[in-house]
């Protein structure tokens, strides 16, 4: 997923579903929302700290997409 993130274009909800999608159909969905959501989280820590600095865009879409409740909440919908 990481290398999804980081290379895919444009960045979008639909692409970060897309890649979450992806990891479910290759069976690396545990089952466990909240355990996803701490991966995920943890897959977006990464992924930002190797965005270049440049690329203010891709960087601001990721930190938009959100963590915590906020990001439990959107899987929830």
């Amino acid at each position: 997923m990481e290398e999804f993130l980081l290379t895919r274009e444009p960045l979008s909800i639909v692409r970060i579903s897309t890649a979450l999608f992806v990891q479910v159909e290759q069976g690396e969905w545990t089952g466990v929302l909240e355990k996803e959501v701490e991966n995920f989280e943890n897959v977006l820590k990464r992924v930002l700290d190797q965005v270049p600095s440049e690329d203010v865009e891709r960087k601001k879409k990721l930190q938009n997409f959100g963590t915590g409740k906020k990001l439990a909440k959107r899987v929830r919908q």
